[in-house]
């Protein structure tokens, strides 16, 4: 997760995509559900566009063999390119890392949505 925030937070689309599976599924909650890397690729390029910065709270974290689960709350910030007003929005995520074939942890399932919980 640290890697994700950090790649996501400096817009770094090849670090951001390299923690993905191929097979991914994104269901974020403002659009139709997503899978693989090229379609969700084109999604995170068109969100750079505000220069987001998104902070992470845990709520929980699950390890087994082979899979990992967190959940948390999330606040992401930016900044309108059309009149330059601040973006903001906040929710909850729930992403799954598997472990390939080769040892390395991948997110294969990444979900968020906005309920009216959310304190961060």
């Amino acid at each position: 997760m640290d890697q994700w925030l950090e790649a996501f937070n400096n817009n770094d689309i090849e670090a951001l995509m390299n923690i993905y599976d191929p097979e991914v599924v994104y269901a974020n909650s403002n659009k139709p559900i997503e899978i693989g890397i090229p379609v969700i690729k084109e999604g995170f390029l068109n969100s750079f566009a505000i220069k987001p910065k998104v902070f992470f709270k845990e709520e929980q974290a699950i390890a087994v063999e082979g899979l990992g689960y967190i959940a948390g709350q999330f606040r992401l910030m930016g900044t309108n390119p059309e009149d330059g007003s601040n973006i903001e929005e906040s929710g909850r995520v729930i992403v799954i890392f598997r472990k390939n074939k080769v040892g390395q942890w991948k997110l294969i399932f990444d979900m968020d949505n906005r309920p009216p919980d959310v304190t961060i």
